[in-house]
């Protein structure tokens, strides 16, 4: 980390939309627990714990480093289950990555075992993990409003390893396939979030695929909606994503600047791995 931190600033009949994935647990929102069932829900499951050891960047020892490219090729590396577990938990970022006043949600990190997809109605569904997988973490930090002391801004970042390049580039696709076939989302809390077309791209020159998504999140309870930015990059075999929302559309070039610079040092990580 050296002291970096982000800175302020199918076929026809087909009646699922795959969603992103598990990229994102649940926001902490006013008025929202962060129970699993907010947007880009992920389950924790039975292994999630908040006294889990924070990494600060993917390890060089022998046990947590992947099998090196053969010389002269762009080919993936391979990585066991082990290894693309370690290499997943030490991307997400920690509440210190994000800068001062963040701290653990509740629920801060954790592998998951289902992921969210959406019905035809556009409403949240979970199901099974795809088999591509073979490693996944999520951390999830938030931060008080001060002028708002009920309302509360939140990040939250994965990453997601598979087994070949598919399928990494099948969850980008499939980002996209929600983006543009859902562009109103309804969660199981009620929650809607309305996706605002023509998003920035970000551009990261060294990542295979770079996505960006933002919107307006809705309250069942009603006030004012949220401003969220998700930005998802795919490298090889390896899919990250980061989220990041707060109270008031008038904040989403915050939020744009802090879900980019989280993908960043994501990125930043891997590349050093």
């Amino acid at each position: 980390m050296n002291g970096t931190r982000i800175r302020a600033g199918a076929g026809p009949k087909r009646t699922m939309l795959r969603a992103i994935g598990p990229l994102l647990a649940a926001l902490v929102l006013a008025g929202c627990a962060d129970s699993g069932d907010g947007p880009f829900a992920v389950v924790p499951n039975s292994t999630s714990t908040d006294a889990s050891p924070v990494a600060k960047g993917p390890g060089t020892t022998a046990s947590t480093s992947a099998t090196p490219r053969p010389s002269g090729t762009t080919a993936p590396p391979s990585r066991s289950p082990e290894q693309a577990q370690t290499l997943a938990r030490s991307l997400a970022l920690a509440p210190e990555d994000w800068g001062g006043g963040f701290v653990k949600q509740s629920t801060y990190e954790f592998a998951g075992e289902t992921w969210t997809d959406y019905a035809a109605d556009c409403t949240q569904q979970t199901v099974p993990l795809p088999s591509s997988i073979i490693g996944q973490w999520v951390r999830q930090v938030q931060q008080s409003d001060a002028a708002q002391s009920n309302a509360l801004s939140s990040g939250s970042t994965s990453a997601i390893v598979h087994k070949d390049t598919r399928g990494a580039r099948d969850q980008v696709q499939n980002a996209h396939q929600v983006k543009d076939r859902c562009p109103t989302r309804t969660y199981t809390d009620g929650t809607q979030a309305k996706d605002t077309p023509g998003a920035p791209q970000p551009t990261f020159a060294e990542a295979d695929e770079v996505f960006a998504e933002e919107g307006l999140m809705y309250l069942k309870s009603g006030g004012s909606p949220y401003a969220y930015v998700v930005v998802t990059l795919r490298k090889d075999t390896v899919a990250m994503s980061a989220y990041f929302s707060a109270p008031g559309p008038e904040h989403m070039a915050d939020v744009r600047t802090r879900a980019t610079q989280a993908a960043r040092l994501m990125l930043d990580r891997l590349l050093r791995s």
